[in-house]
């Protein structure tokens, strides 16, 4: 939820509305892919081909229940949807890419804002050499749907890492601040144990290659990281406590007595 934290300086009350909109979008979306599934298992019952070898199931409902007509605005809502889930990653990644640059671990062009605009141009420049760059890639190896699931589904590791960091981190926050209560450590143990069910699931059984190499790629890709990371550290001394005093900085920023300025973009509080 990283970017939910950098985007926090354009929101009016945000320790407030963004809890609210993440906890809202993660329990209105759930609740309609847990709809959904059950309705594409139910309507290809008894179909020839069993559900996870259909590459687009709703056109083959259409077909199914005679109704062959909602197959083009179903592929167009698809098309649509595949192109705001690329600007939501192209949006969240490159407001990623800006604060590192200018810690130094991206080239410092990078952590540049727009002059008129104050948007992260230059990160979203780089970013989607890199968006474009993947599937090109894998179009080499595989057939795009095929494609577009294992980008996925190596994707999840790094959300499951993500999820499980900030599960604990929560907890570890609010014990800083002496805040930490019994109900906290519960919700924090409940988040844990339901992020280990994809965890699990993901590596056993041992899916079919390549999708089964793809836990030593992202462990690998982590390591990569990690390794940048001390190389960094060790060129500038003193950079990780100078991102640290930036983080709480821009807490003390958001904080509920800025709730009702005018808010500002990131990328500005960046340039200040």
């Amino acid at each position: 939820m990283l970017w939910a934290y950098l985007f926090s300086g354009e929101a009016k009350n945000p320790l407030k509305n963004i809890p609210r909109a993440v906890i809202w979008s993660l329990i209105l979306t759930g609740l309609f892919f847990v709809l959904i599934s059950y309705v594409e298992i139910a309507g290809v019952r008894g179909y020839i081909t069993t559900l996870d070898q259909i590459g687009a199931p709703l056109n083959v409902l259409a077909d199914l229940f005679n109704v062959s007509y909602f197959k083009i605005p179903l592929s167009i809502g698809a098309i649509i949807s595949f192109f705001s889930l690329s600007l939501s990653c192209l949006n969240a990644g490159s407001r990623i890419i800006f604060p590192m640059a200018r810690h130094s671990f991206f080239h410092t062009s990078m952590g540049k804002a727009h002059t008129t605009n104050q948007t992260p141009h230059m990160a979203i420049s780089a970013y989607i050499v890199v968006i474009v760059l993947v599937p090109t890639i894998f179009s080499v190896f595989t057939d795009p749907l095929t494609g577009f699931n294992d980008a996925g589904t190596l994707a999840a590791f790094g959300f499951l890492l993500a999820y499980f960091l900030i599960s604990i981190a929560a907890s570890v926050y609010l014990r800083h601040i002496g805040e930490l209560r019994p109900f906290n450590v519960v919700i924090t143990v409940l988040a844990v144990l339901c992020l280990l069910v994809p965890t699990i699931g993901s590596v056993y059984p041992v899916p079919s290659y390549p999708v089964n190499l793809f836990p030593y790629i992202f462990l690998t890709y982590m390591l990569v990281g990690a390794i940048w990371l001390f190389v960094v550290s060790r060129r500038s001394p003193g950079i990780i406590q100078e991102i640290e005093t930036d983080l709480e900085a821009t807490l003390q920023h958001n904080l509920p007595q800025h709730a009702e300025e005018t808010p500002v973009l990131a990328s500005e509080m960046a340039v200040e």
